[in-house]
């Protein structure tokens, strides 16, 4: 083996060790991340009984932003009637939970609580959202929630609901909820703001 050939071996070697391999087994090379970072919260739920004794699964997942650049970022998250089409599909609501009933952090919770239960029984209707201007390195705790009558199947298993950000236009990055492999709801976006 020549000098020359053992000089590119350790090119290659130093150029390897440098890239990190993702879950989807896809390889990035010196990948950092800017803007909001999501931290996706395990699904959560509970049995729900509405006035009539209607049984439905109440299913939730709590996830925190994290504005993880140096410049403010303008947070929108809402869902459009697009996301009623799709959910009325699967015969299920989604929903942003008010901000009164959002911990302040992910937790687990130990049942549904009174407050809880009115919003489900007569406010869910109501629709939410966000708009909010979060600073650098300000994190927001936010609550999505499902609610599904158990004569039908729960979109929400599998257990791999997650906000994602989608970059489709430069200036706003578009926020969807993947439900599972083949639901995914636009719902909301972000983009840097004027400081």
């Amino acid at each position: 083996m020549t000098v020359k050939h053992l000089f590119r071996f350790v090119i290659l070697v130093c150029l390897y060790s440098c890239t990190a391999n993702t879950a989807d087994g896809t390889s990035t090379i010196f990948k950092t991340q800017s803007g909001p970072y999501i931290e996706n919260g395990p699904r959560q739920g509970f049995q729900y009984f509405d006035s009539i004794m209607t049984e439905y699964n109440y299913r939730y997942y709590t996830m925190t932003i994290t504005n993880d650049s140096i410049v403010p970022i303008h947070l929108v998250i809402y869902f459009p009637k697009t996301a009623e089409l799709l959910m009325d599909k699967y015969k299920s609501k989604v929903f942003l939970l008010p901000r009164h009933l959002t911990p302040k952090e992910q937790h687990f919770d130990h049942g549904i609580s009174k407050e809880l239960k009115i919003f489900l029984d007569s406010e869910i209707d109501k629709s939410e959202h966000l708009d909010k201007i979060l600073s650098p390195t300000e994190k927001y705790t936010m609550t999505f929630g499902f609610l599904t009558s158990t004569k039908y199947p729960d979109p929400t298993t599998p257990f791999n609901t997650k906000l994602l950000t989608s970059n489709e236009n430069s200036s706003t990055i578009l926020f969807k909820l993947k439900v599972n492999d083949t639901l995914i709801i636009p719902c909301g976006q972000f983009s840097y703001a004027e400081k």
